[in-house]
């Protein structure tokens, strides 16, 4: 695999790691500059749940407290129960993990208690497609996989790969441009888009497009979704190039704006603009909305500055956010996904620069 420097993946968000590390320092003490960046002193300390994890790209809990955690790079689905991370994987994907290729995402069915779905996204092992499989629990063990969605399109560059469901009961998946950004102004391509779904696979009826799966377009590369669980307001975290890392908020057939030489600081009335801009490059990652303590905001992971970021939803209504905190900063490893836990806490998905990982809970 080709590597690149840290500053190349946060404009292309390319999972290669290794010759990162000696980069990383430079990061050090930064901060998450920008518009709301916040500073970089750390308000939480972790502990860490389990390490040793084959560099973990997501994570969500079942209603019985066990974590679904995917590791990208063996294609497995693993299962951590009450600290333990369980020795069987509870499936394992055929998979490329070539650049941003790999197993990225995991859901489980809002119906988990009784039908047992657990949903994924992962690249095929030819490297050349994308699909969201579905398993069926049997216990600790994934059973039935069936592909959902199949043959998306997939690249080293901009692959996308997070999936959940609304309050619609509609699944959503964001699918990143695959290095072309002609592909997030064309209604033909699921690229660059969120795309929306029946939990079957199927297309809703009352998407924006009829027969079409795109639910929003003009996305270079959303690697965060979540959904507020009050409100159903979807958000993503969003990549930029050189610039414009991005918080958006999501109303179905809107177009936000990525395309063939999109300027910085892109104010065009005729695309929606985002809640959140960042001036300076922090690659987002996963997010999702606060509960408990951390309630009226949404929680973000970063890979450049390795941070976790509270972002104050309180003047939401006018467009934009005001409040932006750095919650917590790792010394050395990239955050890619954080979840709200059962216990009321916040847990991460944290990477090195050699391609292992760890969980780790955030205590104040």
């Amino acid at each position: 695999m080709k590597l690149k420097s840290r500053n190349t993946w946060s404009r292309f968000c390319t999972w290669t790691l290794p010759a990162l590390a000696a980069s990383a320092l430079l990061w050090i003490g930064c901060g998450g500059g920008g518009s709301g960046g916040g500073g970089s002193t750390s308000l939480l300390h972790a502990e860490v749940v389990v390490s040793g994890l084959a560099y973990p790209t997501s994570l969500c809990f079942a209603p019985d407290g066990r974590m679904f955690v995917t590791e990208k790079t063996t294609g497995s689905i693993r299962i951590i129960d009450n600290g333990v991370l369980l020795p069987a994987p509870f499936a394992t994907l055929d998979n490329n993990d070539d650049g941003e290729r790999g197993l990225l995402s995991v859901v489980l069915d809002p119906d988990f208690t009784n039908n047992g779905y657990v949903y994924c996204f992962h690249t095929k092992s030819s490297g050349t497609t994308n699909e969201v499989v579905r398993f069926t629990a049997n216990g600790n063990v994934g059973e039935n996989p069936a592909v959902i969605v199949p043959n998306l399109p997939a690249a080293n560059n901009h692959d996308g790969g997070r999936l959940v469901f609304g309050l619609d009961g509609k699944l959503y998946v964001t699918l990143g441009d695959v290095a072309d950004a002609a592909n997030a102004q064309s209604d033909s391509s699921p690229a660059g888009k969120v795309l929306r779904y029946n939990p079957d696979g199927s297309i809703p009826s009352d998407n924006p497009i009829s027969g079409n799966p795109l639910f929003t377009k003009g996305h270079r590369n959303c690697f965060g979704i979540c959904v507020d669980p009050d409100s159903g307001t979807i958000f993503v975290s969003e990549n930029g190039p050189n610039c414009d890392d991005e918080v958006n908020r999501l109303s179905p057939g809107q177009n936000y704006g990525w395309r063939p030489s999109q300027p910085c600081n892109d104010s065009d009335p005729n695309y929606t603009q985002p809640i959140q801009r960042f001036s300076s490059i922090i690659a987002p990652t996963g997010i999702t909305v606060g509960s408990g303590a951390y309630s009226g905001s949404l929680l973000m992971t970063s890979y450049s500055d390795r941070s976790l970021r509270k972002i104050d939803l309180s003047d939401l209504e006018s467009g934009s956010v005001t409040g932006v905190t750095v919650l917590y900063q790792h010394a050395s490893n990239a955050l890619i996904d954080v979840a709200m836990g059962p216990d009321g806490n916040l847990y991460v998905a944290a990477g090195d620069f050699g391609g292992q990982g760890s969980i780790l809970k955030l205590l104040p």
